[in-house]
């Protein structure tokens, strides 16, 4: 992932919480400008200001660094329900897929 990945992430982050980047800066005890500075580059983010968005918008890490943002939540449930398959037909599964 890349910087322009983590940056964008940030604002799908903030917006799927319904903060503005100016609600989100307050809440965070910072600038009026500082969300806007970080989501155009202007201003590093350390992880410790990462983890502090992350939990004021209610947002999970591991769905942040998930391979697809957007299909978290039924990859989730497609990983859930295997994982409670028995080896069987786990291994039913894996053949329908291959073939």
């Amino acid at each position: 992932m890349e910087i322009k990945d983590v940056l964008s992430r940030i604002g799908f982050v903030r917006n799927q919480a319904n903060l503005s980047a100016r609600e989100l800066s307050g809440r965070m005890g910072m600038s009026p400008q500082y969300m806007a500075q970080v989501e155009s580059g202007r201003i590093v983010l350390t992880v410790e200001k990462l983890l502090e968005i992350l939990e004021i918008c209610n947002f999970p890490i591991d769905r942040f660094f998930s391979p697809d943002i957007n299909d978290y939540n039924i990859d989730k449930e497609l990983e859930t329900l295997i994982n409670a398959l028995p080896t069987e037909k786990k291994k039913h599964i894996i053949e329908f897929i291959k073939n």
